[in-house]
């Protein structure tokens, strides 16, 4: 770069000097994105053959910190920390708080695998912990995930956020390999007193389960019959359930790289790889804005009462 650093909370590209009316400030927000799903780390304990994080190096501390401060000035109100997994992250408490000192309100996904003192401090400093269950038994699940054991740490840490009163939600992967399992979980979760929102998610072809989609496509019809089986077993309680389809996460998150750049969620993408719209530590903000594929109308809708966390509707 051939300026300055930038002041917290300004567009790299524009320099520390530029003037507001540059275009970068808030053009996210114009563009109709309230939340960010950020892979802040691009390394796993599992080993998840339907995988569709994306793979970079991770940004450290410092530049972290800025790719937060310039979507911050974009606009974004919303951040998930995802993965890899951001438990393996030894800055993650730090980032956590530089992201509410902006305003931001602060998602934590993990798989629950690293869960020392310090990352369980970090979650309870998150507004909201994701978790991820993919069966009823820990036969299912940890195949499922690739790591014997990994059911009883998720539900140990469900037990300390339980304990502490820490919002949180579960996703499901629903395919071909655990989609009979998914009605036996509902009496597993029902009971769960921090639990605010069950997500079923259709099994998405995307970098790893692009190339093992075989194993794991299940059609959008048996997936709809899977999840009415779950609402019929969760009776009153499915108002906390929520159900996505593949076809559904199109345009409705803005993905980020672990190296700060947006990817593009396409309906069928290339060899299952997420092209790169923008880099948002090197381009103008706005013009990054300008070239996410982003359906507002569908982002509002699921995102725009995500602070209310028992009546939203989190992916």
């Amino acid at each position: 770069m051939s300026h300055d650093e930038p002041a917290i909370g300004a567009c790299w590209a524009c320099g520390p000097h530029a003037a507001d009316t540059s275009g970068c400030r808030g053009s996210l927000a114009r563009a109709g994105v309230i939340r960010v799903n950020w892979d802040c780390w691009d390394l796993c304990n599992l080993d998840c053959p339907f995988c569709f994080r994306s793979r970079a190096g991770a940004l450290g501390t410092s530049d972290a910190v800025r790719l937060l401060d310039c979507l911050s000035y974009a606009g974004i109100r919303h951040m998930t920390f995802t993965g890899g997994d951001p438990s393996l992250r030894s800055d993650l408490g730090q980032l956590v708080q530089h992201a509410q000192r902006l305003g931001m309100a602060v998602e934590v996904l993990t798989n629950a695998q690293h869960q020392p003192p310090t990352v369980r401090d970090a979650l309870l400093l998150a507004d909201l912990v994701g978790l991820s269950i993919d069966g009823a038994s820990p036969d299912t699940h940890d195949g499922f995930r690739q790591r014997r054991g990994n059911f009883g740490r998720v539900f140990k840490l469900m037990d300390f956020l339980d304990s502490a009163g820490q919002p949180y939600v579960v996703r499901t992967v629903v395919s071909r390999a655990n989609g009979a399992e998914a009605v036996a979980l509902a009496p597993l979760l029902a009971t769960r007193t921090a639990l605010v929102r069950w997500s079923l998610q259709q099994f998405s072809a995307i970098e790893a389960g692009f190339d093992n989609r075989d194993q794991y496509e299940l059609s959008t019809v048996d997936f709809f019959r899977i999840c009415a089986e779950v609402r019929a077993e969760l009776g009153p309680l499915d108002t906390k359930l929520s159900v996505l389809t593949d076809r559904g996460k199109v345009g409705l998150y803005l993905l980020v790289d672990p190296q700060g750049r947006a990817l593009s969620r396409l309906e069928d993408p290339p060899d299952g790889r997420l092209p790169t719209v923008g880099d948002f530590l090197s381009d103008h903000l706005v013009d990054v804005s300008s070239r996410i594929l982003f359906d507002a109308p569908r982002h509002a809708a699921r995102y725009e009462g995500w602070m209310d966390l028992h009546g939203t509707d989190n992916n």
